[in-house]
């Protein structure tokens, strides 16, 4: 299992991002997808350190079609609102889906954004409680459970970070899309941990709005939440949005 999540780059100046776009003012939209069913997901519990390492778990089956969907709900969308960047997470069940939501693109004749991995976008890293279901970590780590429990957006796991933590980091990326003049449109794909946050800063939620959200249920797999940038406000115009995939 991973010991530490990615290092966040250090950036100097200017974000880099691919040239010969033309310059235009703040994104005008932002989605946010979350990576295709993953076989953690879908129950596999890791078996050895290495299929524990969240950089590498792939994509189910299922995921897989799922990405193929999204690819195709993309590549349905009127040219005045396809992205024209994709920020991805360096973890490979992200880039699996975008590989292949980007092959359904070149399918249909879309000429797909660039696509740009940035290390600040992985999933909440959990530490030494990574992989662990909750029923198991209520039964042997009482304490951190109820750490947890007490403090649900604050709480930092032995060897891990908190959603404000995550929160803290995602402030980067958004610095970064509101420094970049060359795509209006911009498209994450990453976790559902990412969009919770990515809400808690666009939307100026507090804990309590934060956690009714998560309440109500977090982004699922493949899914897509969108924003619109006014003024440099950002204002949701739909959350974990699912019409386009499949079933089963």
């Amino acid at each position: 299992m991973s010991t530490q999540p990615p290092a966040d780059p250090v950036v100097p100046g200017a974000p880099e991002y691919p040239r010969g776009h033309r310059e235009t003012a703040n994104p005008r939209l932002l989605y946010a997808v979350r990576h295709g069913q993953s076989t953690v997901n879908a129950g596999f519990r890791p078996a050895t350190p290495a299929e524990a390492d969240d950089m590498v778990i792939e994509l189910t089956d299922l995921g897989a079609r799922q990405s193929v969907a999204l690819g195709r709900w993309v590549a349905a969308l009127p040219p005045e609102q396809l992205p024209e960047i994709v920020l991805c997470s360096p973890y490979r069940r992200a880039v699996q889906t975008w590989q292949l939501a980007e092959a359904e693109l070149r399918a249909a004749g879309v000429t797909p954004p660039c696509r740009v991995t940035d290390p600040r976008l992985y999933d909440r890293f959990r530490g030494t409680l990574a992989h662990i279901p909750l029923s198991e970590v209520r039964e042997r780590y009482s304490e951190q459970y109820a750490a947890e429990q007490a403090d649900p957006l604050g709480y930092r796991p032995p060897g891990g970070e908190s959603f404000l933590d995550v929160a803290a980091r995602l402030s980067g990326v958004l610095d970064r899309i509101a420094a970049d003049t060359r795509h209006q449109r911009v498209l994450i794909v990453a976790h559902d941990a990412v969009i919770l946050m990515l809400r808690r800063l666009l939307e100026h939620l507090d804990d309590t709005a934060t956690l009714a959200v998560a309440a109500r249920g977090l982004a699922g797999n493949a899914s897509v939440t969108a924003w619109t940038c006014e003024a440099g406000d950002y204002r949701l115009l739909y959350y974990d949005r699912r019409e386009h995939l499949p079933r089963t």
